[in-house]
This record gives C-alpha cells, sequence and structure tokens, in this order.
C-alpha cells in the first residue's frame, strides 16, 4: 500500500512543481538612481499642496514627445482661478479655459484653446507630478511634462 502511495504521489509532486514554475512570472525591477530635475526637485521655502494654490503662472518647462518646447509659451501667464476658471493672456491676447483636478487629485484636466501653445497643453489628461504653493508639475506617459511656477 505505500508503495502504491508513494508511487502515485511522485508524479503529482512533479506536476505541481511543474506547474507552479510556469504560472511565475519574473520581471526585471529597476530603481532610478537619478534625482528629480531641478524642476521636479522641491525648492526651499516650498511646500506640497493637496490643491492649487490660485494665481498666476508661467511655464517653467514644457517636454513634448521628448522636445522642449517651453520656448512656445514665452509671454504667456496663466491665471489659475479657484472655481476652475483658466486664464491665458500672451500680449494683448486673453483666452479663457478651465482647469479641473480629479477627486483624487491625481489627475488635471486642462481645456484651453485658441493658439497652438494652448491646443497642445489641452490636449488629454495630465498626471498630477506634485503641487506645491508654487508649483504644478504635471506629466504624462514618456517624456511628456509641463511645471508651471507662480510668479
Amino acid at each position: 500500500m505505500k508503495k502504491y502511495l508513494l508511487t502515485f504521489l511522485y508524479p503529482v509532486a512533479i506536476i505541481a512543481i511543474i506547474g507552479m514554475s510556469w504560472s511565475c512570472t519574473k520581471e526585471n525591477a529597476s530603481v532610478s538612481s537619478a534625482a528629480p530635475s531641478e524642476d521636479e526637485a522641491l525648492q526651499a521655502g516650498e511646500t506640497i499642496t493637496a490643491n492649487v494654490v490660485p494665481g498666476t503662472y508661467s511655464i517653467l518647462r514644457f517636454i513634448d514627445t521628448g522636445d522642449d518646447i517651453t520656448a512656445d509659451y514665452n509671454g504667456y501667464t496663466f491665471e489659475f482661478q479657484a472655481d476652475g476658471t483658466l486664464i491665458a493672456t500672451k500680449g494683448a491676447n486673453t483666452f479663457t479655459g478651465t482647469w479641473k483636478l480629479n477627486s483624487a487629485q491625481t489627475r488635471m484636466t486642462i481645456n484651453i484653446h485658441g493658439t497652438k501653445a494652448l491646443n497642445n497643453l489641452s490636449d488629454d489628461s495630465w498626471k498630477v507630478a506634485r503641487i506645491t504653493d508654487q508649483r504644478i508639475s504635471i506629466k504624462k506617459a514618456g517624456p511628456d511634462k509641463v511645471v508651471f511656477i507662480m510668479q
């Protein structure tokens, strides 16, 4: 009886071990040791906040598909109002749109149009990287990111 039981259990155990090894997946984990860039690092006197501080901002950095297009926003100011209104001004031109954070405050939607630069800013829902009392850092998958800095 013992011999029969061992003969039966041995193949079952082998099959179970093989099955468990096939069901496991291996992922390469990588830890980035790179320090955050200057526009991503918390600056002296800056405080992380849960919501956007209403005020007038300019764009410190705009990376789109890996290209630095910050210069396209020279001369623009962006007024983030507490009611979700976003007013962009460049010279004598004023454009009105909206901004909104989701309930978890992890996504920001910007809806403002009127110029190619503004249309580019509005094209998707942005992931919130960090909001402080002086900056709004948002990004998308890949290298796309925008950093607004309070004036």
